[in-house]
């Protein structure tokens, strides 16, 4: 007997005897949210501190790296920096300025 997630608007086939799927279960399990995504949770305050003060910092989200590698650019710093202070390569940051920041966010 194949069940339905009991979480609103998912699609997915809850796992045997479960009542949700494996994808919320693991997001539940992590961030107590079973709607968290790293693409939709962005401190902006945290963002603004790290461009302000330039430091490496850890734990970011992928739209926080985003937001703050777009604050770096518009200050002129170069991608090589910018990939030190996020953690990432620098042709991510080569990747993230060809494809506009919009689109990679």
């Amino acid at each position: 007997m194949n069940r339905r997630c009991n979480i609103d608007d998912c699609r997915n086939t809850a796992r045997p005897g479960r009542h949700i799927c494996h994808m919320h279960r693991h997001r539940i399990a992590r961030h107590c949210d079973p709607h968290f995504t790293q693409w939709t949770v962005a401190d902006d305050t945290d963002v603004q501190l790290i461009i302000a003060a330039q430091r490496p910092s850890s734990g970011l989200t992928r739209l926080e790296r985003i937001k703050v590698a777009l604050g770096f650019t518009e200050n002129g710093l170069p991608a090589s920096e910018i990939a030190r202070i996020l953690g990432v390569t620098e042709r991510t940051v080569y990747r993230w300025r060809s494809e506009g920041f919009r689109q990679a966010a």
